[in-house]
């Protein structure tokens, strides 16, 4: 059976989301926003079969592969034959078998069905979990360096403004945007092709239930977040960018979003590092409570520097 794959657009939304919010997994991966805003150009596309939602991912400079057949919840399926339609799909392309970010419940599903397949941990796709009211009042000695960085930011500039983002300061984000970019030399940025995500993400905040907060200075857009409610316990943040040469903005829209956006919620997902070890670094600094673990499944034995061909630094 060769799975016919199609554009994930807005009007796709409702077709995935009958598959994806079932689950109600606490991953980043099952977020419509993510493969929406993530999959332009075609880098990602679905497709359907019994019952079983393929999303098929095409990164420049990394192998064609899919995640683990996503079933409709509570519907049996042969998910043993949804894997198989899954790996030869990929030996119908000349790419390896490989399923990426195969969540734990159909790791377990795959161990169960398909005992001779090849299963690692990719801990470079994990999703780093927060506890919100840590993340709001930045309590205790562990966060002693985050207040710190907060009084600095609050000394030098007193009267800072925490704005809610709305659709007319749109051009002010991608100004923002672009003037981080010119800074960075993070690989991520091109291969993800992160500006016009980002421009997506703003251009379609309603469609796709996003909130957004921003800080200003002087009436100068410094930092600007967007996240949405993945769960009724946990926000997801998608974006997060801020004005270099400004001591402590990052940890400053950190916190002000969570104050103003996340007031019911407990967790806080804040996605994965993508093996960058500067964001993994910023993202431990903060002291995740648990991690969405994430495996990959191959049918032999991968090398390191094959498993890791996910990472943009390869």
């Amino acid at each position: 059976m060769n799975l016919q794959f199609k554009p994930i657009t807005l009007e796709s939304k409702s077709i995935i989301e009958k598959y994806t919010k079932g689950w109600q997994l606490e991953c980043s991966d099952l977020s419509f926003t993510n493969l929406f805003i993530w999959g332009t150009n075609n880098k990602m596309e679905y497709a359907q079969w019994e019952n079983c939602l393929y999303i098929k991912l095409d990164y420049t400079g990394v192998p064609v592969y899919l995640w683990a057949p996503i079933p409709y919840f509570g519907v049996e399926v042969d998910y043993r034959k949804a894997v198989d339609v899954a790996l030869d799909y990929m030996r119908s392309i000349g790419t390896e078998p490989t399923l990426r970010s195969v969540w734990s419940p159909f790791k377990e599903k795959i161990e169960a069905c398909y005992p001779e397949l090849k299963i690692k941990p990719l801990d470079i796709a994990w999703d780093y979990v927060y506890d919100r009211e840590s993340l709001a009042t930045l309590k205790g000695k562990k966060y002693h360096g985050k207040r710190n960085y907060i009084n600095r930011f609050l000394a030098n500039y007193p009267d800072y403004q925490y704005k809610k983002v709305t659709p007319d300061m749109i051009s002010d984000c991608m100004k923002l945007y672009d003037e981080w970019s010119e800074q960075k030399e993070e690989s991520s940025i091109e291969l993800f092709e992160e500006r016009e995500s980002v421009h997506l993400a703003l251009e379609h905040m309603e469609e796709l239930g996003l909130t957004g907060g921003s800080i200003w200075i002087n009436e100068r857009m410094v930092a600007f977040t967007l996240g949405e409610r993945l769960l009724p316990h946990m926000q997801l943040i998608h974006i997060e960018k801020g004005e270099s040469g400004i001591d402590g903005v990052y940890p400053m829209i950190n916190q002000q979003y969570v104050l103003h956006e996340c007031q019911d919620v407990t967790l806080i997902n804040r996605e994965e590092d993508m093996g960058i070890e500067g964001m993994r670094k910023a993202k431990h600094s903060y002291h995740p409570v648990k991690m969405i673990e994430k495996y990959i499944v191959c049918t032999r034995e991968l090398s390191d520097k094959e498993l890791w061909t996910l990472s943009p630094d390869n």
